[in-house]
């Protein structure tokens, strides 16, 4: 399931901001996320840090907007490559149940083919 900025950037002191998020994400997903950095002379998705629901980042006021609109984007760009690694994965173990189910009917041919002896 994809990860959404979940509400608006809040704060309690004008300096440190915090953004909910839809649902914990995996470290795989922030290291994708921080990697994502199109950033400019303003924000930087290396800059972020992570809570268990949310993420953190330092800014004065009149930047913020400029944060959120790339956060978003940072987001946009972790949710797609969880979503190809996910894929991957389930093609991995798509591949495993098969090997395995062959594995499994050529033992029970064998089986079946000397089980009178």
């Amino acid at each position: 399931m994809a990860i959404k900025r979940s509400g608006p950037p809040t704060t309690h002191d004008s300096v440190t901001w915090r953004v909910p998020l839809s649902e914990p994400p995996s470290s795989e997903w922030q290291r994708s996320f921080q990697t994502a950095d199109d950033s400019g002379s303003v924000a930087s998705s290396r800059r972020v840090q992570f809570e268990d629901v949310a993420l953190t980042f330092r800014s004065r006021d009149e930047h913020v907007p400029v944060w959120v609109e790339l956060i978003d984007r940072w987001i946009a760009h972790a949710n797609s490559v969880q979503a190809g690694l996910d894929h991957g994965r389930r093609g991995e173990a798509a591949r495993a149940q098969q090997e395995s189910d062959a594995r499994r009917q050529r033992a029970n041919e064998a089986n079946e083919k000397f089980k009178n002896l």
